[in-house]
């Protein structure tokens, strides 16, 4: 009988026990959203009882006027329905958890009277009609049951007589004792397992509750539900993964990690689990938990495009550029079509100084997804590093007309504008990152630029000074610094700031070569020459170096020496496209050589 549906409403949860005319069920009642449960009583239809079948069918053709007065009774439990099934009769009541399943005789308490029975013809009473008789049997005691079982079984014995009541009166006492404590612990358990199945049925409630204001967007409310749900439940996964999906789109990533631990620990082979976990940890810049996460959902779903697409993201940002190649690779393997996965890879490529592959992929990025701004800025920043700038000017171009807040393409065609002479332009894209980001750092060293070589010192060394305050640490800002006081006149200033590049950064082999300057200015030719010395061992294509040793060489004698560093400098400058630096050291030459 356990899961049998009643009624095609009332699915049976356990027997409870059983009364005269049948047995007492704790059933479901379906119909109801939350599942409530409730008490079903069955009563054996009388077979050769006329008149006691015209009476149940009175009680049923007024059902609805039964029902409205016994909820006006007040009589608890109260009467929710009642039924035919099969020939028997059903009656339902309200589940009140500790009220007796039948009510003690008031002269005899070891004797109980059938409560169906009661309550039966207690509503034909109410409805102007004679009990019926049939069901007025002796009354019994009820054994509370753990199985479903027959009611034939369950008929009383009659009473030993009088000699053998003396005669055994002491086992026999004994015996009650015994079957008394075991009826009372099968309640005890009986209650235990009816609360335990209620708490299931009411949890599972809140359950669907919490996801349906999941998908309507009520986040705090869904995990008030889930909340809840927990507590009557704290065994059911599903839970705690959707009270974490909940917390992850309330952005505690933190929390939902904790319900997603809980989630795995309950079901370790839940790869959504894993997935979501992954994601909340990925959201926390925690790669190396990312890593793991996604490790183990790829063991499970080993063919998951996306899976492999997001650790191979992890692994970029932890560095480690193959491993990310890789996974991209297999990402594009499973899903061909996804724009992303193009990008990412070329980034990492990008990392690895395959700058070629790396605009290839950004190309493909774009012919999938014309509308990525994120692509077009990739692929700006690729032709930026191969010296293509109006290729990456046009690629920012298009990445602001898509992303018009993107206060970082702003101040990258700053820096190619920089490279193609166009000051003025150049200034207005920094001026809108500022505005953007006033926190920018690089917006205003780039400012500071633009306005150097346009000779307004002034605003230059207030942008320089500017993005040192925000960024103390910027070794650029400094040396470019350090360029501007130098030409205002300030020479110890700019060496101290080419000093203080060069300790923030001791591979910058730009500030080396400033402070050669600075230094040759203040006719330190010796001092000059170290410095100029350092920045070629740290960059040997650095042009400027080379020119600037070489006119040390002219002030010191050193006429073969000045004659190769200015042949040096003349091909980088060349090499690089400074066609006024290439053709101040062919004049330099040609001074020497004549």
């Amino acid at each position: 009988m356990i899961n049998q549906v009643l009624n095609n409403r009332y699915r049976i949860v356990r027997v409870l026990g059983s009364g005269t005319s049948g047995l007492i069920y704790l059933a479901a009642d379906n119909r109801h959203p939350d599942f409530p449960v409730c008490v079903i009583r069955q009563l054996k239809l009388p077979k050769r009882n006329s008149q006691a079948l015209a009476r149940l069918q009175f009680l049923l053709d007024r059902k609805s006027e039964a029902l409205e007065r016994l909820a006006q009774d007040n009589q608890s439990p109260e009467i929710l329905d009642f039924f035919i099934e099969d020939q028997k009769f059903y009656l339902v009541e309200e589940f009140v958890p500790g009220h007796p399943i039948n009510a003690p005789r008031d002269s005899n308490p070891l004797q109980v009277e059938d409560q169906g029975v009661v309550r039966l013809e207690e509503m034909l009473e109410i409805l102007g009609s004679k009990p019926v008789s049939e069901w007025n049997q002796s009354p019994r005691q009820v054994i509370p049951q753990e199985l479903d079982i027959d009611s034939e079984s369950l008929q009383s014995q009659s009473l030993p007589n009088s000699h053998r009541i003396r005669h055994k009166r002491e086992p026999r006492k004994l015996l009650w004792l015994i079957l008394t404590g075991g009826a009372i612990l099968l309640v005890l358990v009986g209650l235990v397992v009816i609360f335990q199945s209620q708490s299931q049925v009411k949890a599972k409630a809140l359950y669907n509750q919490g996801v349906e204001k999941l998908k309507q967007g009520d986040l705090q409310g869904a995990i008030k539900d889930f909340n809840q749900a927990i507590r009557l439940n704290p065994n059911d996964a599903a839970v705690y993964g959707n009270r974490g999906n909940a917390h992850y789109d309330l952005g505690a990533y933190k929390a939902a990690i904790e319900d997603y631990n809980k989630m795995i620990q309950l079901d370790p082979k839940n790869a959504g689990a894993y997935y979501n976990r992954g994601l909340a940890r990925y959201e926390l810049e925690d790669w190396q938990g990312t890593v793991e996460d996604l490790n183990q959902l790829i063991r499970l779903q080993p063919t998951d495009g996306d899976a492999y697409y997001k650790r191979g993201v992890a692994h970029y940002e932890l560095g480690n550029y193959e491993a990310a190649i890789e996974d991209l690779n297999q990402a594009i393997r499973f899903n061909p079509e996804d724009a992303k996965a193009y990008a990412s890879r070329g980034l990492a490529r990008a990392a690895t100084g395959n700058r070629q592959q790396a605009m290839a992929d950004y190309t493909k990025a774009i012919a999938l997804d014309p509308k990525d701004a994120t692509a077009y800025y990739s692929r700006g920043r690729a032709r930026f590093l191969l010296g293509d700038y109006e290729g990456a000017v046009e690629d920012y171009n298009r990445s602001i007309d898509l992303d018009p807040k993107d206060a970082d393409a702003y101040t990258n065609r700053c820096s190619a504008r920089l490279n193609l002479g166009a000051y003025k332009d150049a200034i207005a894209d920094c001026t809108q990152s500022i505005e953007l980001n006033p926190n920018s750092d690089t917006a205003y060293n780039n400012r500071c630029i633009a306005y150097f070589n346009l000779k307004q010192y002034e605003d230059a060394l207030k942008d320089c000074s500017q993005a040192i305050r925000i960024a103390p640490t910027n070794d650029t800002a400094y040396s470019n610094r350090g360029d501007v006081r130098r030409e205002l006149g300030d020479k110890q200033g700019s060496l101290e700031d080419y000093t203080q590049a060069i300790r923030l950064n001791p591979n910058n082999s730009v500030a080396y070569s400033n402070r050669g300057d600075a230094r040759r200015d203040l006719d330190d030719d010796r001092g000059a020459l170290q410095d100029y010395t350092e920045a070629i061992r740290i960059n040997p294509k650095n042009p400027f170096a080379f020119y600037g040793r070489a006119l040390t060489n002219v002030a010191l004698g050193n006429k073969s020496e000045a004659i190769e560093d200015f042949q040096e400098a003349s091909r980088l400058f060349l090499d690089s496209g400074r066609i006024g630096g290439y053709n101040d050291a062919q004049f330099q030459l040609k001074k020497l050589r004549n």
